[in-house]
Formats: C-alpha cells, sequence, structure tokens
C-alpha cells in the first residue's frame, strides 16, 4: 500500500502523550488486554487501528484523535465544527418542537381538571 503523503505518525503521538502523561507502558498495556512488548510495537507503527486507537484513549483518558484532527489544516477542522454546529442545530430544533407538543398536551390536561 502506498504511503500517504501527509500521513500523520500516530505511533510518534502515543509515544509523545504517555511520556507527556508520565504514564507508564505496562499500565497502559493492561488497561487496552495487550501483552508483551506491543507498545514498543505501536511506536514503531506511523498508523494504528482505529478501534486501537479508542482503547489508548480510553486507558489514558484522553481523546487521541483531537490530537490528530489538530494536526490537519485549520480550514478542515472549521467544517468539522460546522458540521457539528448544524447537528447539534437540529437537536435544538427537535427538543423545541417537543417542548410544544408538551406544553399543549399540559394545558389540554389542565382545562380538563379545571
Amino acid at each position: 500500500m502506498k504511503k500517504s503523503k501527509n500521513s500523520i505518525n500516530t505511533g510518534i503521538i502515543i509515544k509523545d502523550l504517555i511520556k507527556e502523561l508520565k504514564l507508564s507502558n505496562p499500565e497502559i498495556q493492561a488497561a487496552i488486554g495487550r501483552k508483551g512488548n506491543a507498545m514498543f510495537k505501536y511506536f514503531r507503527n506511523s498508523s494504528i487501528q482505529t478501534d486501537i486507537l479508542i482503547d489508548l484513549s480510553y486507558a489514558m483518558n484522553f481523546n487521541i484523535f483531537q490530537i490528530i484532527a489538530n494536526q490537519l489544516p485549520a480550514e478542515m477542522r472549521k467544517v468539522s465544527h460546522d458540521n457539528q454546529k448544524t447537528e447539534e442545530q437540529q437537536r435544538i430544533a427537535v427538543l423545541e418542537e417537543e417542548i410544544k407538543i408538551l406544553k399543549a398536551q399540559l394545558d389540554i390536561v389542565m382545562k380538563l381538571k379545571g
């Protein structure tokens, strides 16, 4: 498989993050259920599978994907942020509509009681 010219070395990210967070390789390996010298293998790999990165994120209590995202050009992050904002706005609109319905139902119940 051809290497991307835009690659981000996740092995180096993991190694640096473990050092920065003052964690030990054995404790991380235990937390993700790996044995032997798995961490050293990850350090040597420039690309690590998503599931492993997720496991490592939970083990270190740190969002590794944010580090990766921050290495992308700013205009890429902006698009992603705009998409997230749109999803949040859609969710707010749905919740506001549910509130209107619940208020109408409450009004009906209050009129019937009263």
